[in-house]
């Protein structure tokens, strides 16, 4: 054959060690007081929706024992969350009596008795 006869050392040309894949992190909750880089648009809304839940039972708390009606600022929400809290409010028996509207289309303040 054509290299029966080549003697001396053999040549190889050396190739790099591969690296390892790179370890992305996992995207986690944020606990409290705590915003990681990466959060899911699912857990966004959620957080969204909590925070309005959450203004609803400080005044349903701060109202409870009055006379007058309940009144919820929800100016800074979006309608579409706006409506769902209306409807878990409406089935757990409040009486949603008054929805304010702003000049935008966007709900101001929602009234419960």
């Amino acid at each position: 054959m054509l290299f029966d006869n080549v003697t001396g050392q053999s040549k190889q040309i050396p190739t790099p060690q591969m690296r390892p894949p790179a370890q992305t992190p996992r995207p986690t909750k944020p606990t409290h007081g705590e915003h990681p880089a990466l959060i899911s648009r699912a857990d966004a809304v959620k957080d969204y929706k909590d925070n309005l839940i959450a203004d609803v039972n400080e005044a349903i708390n701060q109202g409870i024992n009055t006379a007058t009606p309940i009144s919820v600022g929800v100016s800074k929400y979006n309608p579409a969350v706006v409506n769902e809290v209306i409807s878990l409010l409406t089935k757990s028996g409040w009486d949603v009596t008054s929805l304010n509207i702003d000049g935008i289309g966007s709900y101001s303040t929602i009234i419960l008795s």
